[in-house]
């Protein structure tokens, strides 16, 4: 059977949105096993009870449309853990106020519509006074000794960085972008979970 020109016409538009279709929209059934390690460091000094742990700013680093997405659900998963949240894009030394930043590191992914996996690796950190020079907001591997003043002037001070990796691995029938969003939601959840916890540690 001879196939015309208007019939591979067709075909190929057919293929071309379903190619679409599994790359934009976000859709599908799945079964997922998400797991995710951490490394916290916590460094305090004062006395907690002038903490407010309500307001923060949250800087995300941005470089693509994952990031974006990310800053979005993180935004959410603080707001489930009590927090109001502003979005700051400036990256300074002095925030004035409770800083939180996340930067994602690396991520890996294999991706087919019936199963997939990732790692995620994000970092993470808290400044109680907004003071940033102790946090790697850039992905930089600073490891700078922290250091407090101990005259008591500043009051209490908070500070934490840690580092996330996040493995899944999902089974089903769904789209690049339905699997894409699935991770970035079980990142920030796991990242505001593990955060919002060393906060309200850190003030008793």
């Amino acid at each position: 059977m001879r196939i015309s020109k208007n019939q591979i016409i067709i075909l190929s538009a057919i293929c071309l949105l379903l190619i679409l279709s599994m790359s934009l929209l976000d859709a599908g059934i799945r079964s997922s096993s998400s797991s995710a390690d951490s490394s916290v460091s916590t460094y305090s000094i004062g006395n907690p009870d002038n903490l407010l742990y309500t307001d923060i700013l949250l800087y995300v680093h941005k470089e693509g449309s994952l990031d974006i997405r990310l800053e979005t659900e993180l935004v959410k998963a603080f707001e489930e853990n009590g927090l109001s949240v502003t979005i700051t894009d400036e990256i300074k030394d002095d925030y004035g106020s409770q800083f939180v930043f996340v930067d994602t590191i690396d991520v890996s992914k294999t991706y087919t519509p019936v199963y997939s996996k990732s790692d995620m690796h994000v970092r993470f950190g808290f400044s109680s006074s907004g003071r940033t020079e102790y946090l790697d907001i850039e992905g930089q591997n600073l490891g700078k000794p922290v250091v407090f003043s101990s005259d008591g002037t500043e009051g209490y001070q908070l500070l934490i960085q840690g580092d996330m990796h996040l493995q899944d691995e999902s089974k089903g029938l769904f789209t690049y972008r339905s699997y894409e969003n699935h991770i970035v939601r079980e990142t920030a959840n796991s990242v505001a979970s593990e955060l919002s916890s060393h906060i309200k540690k850190g003030r008793f």
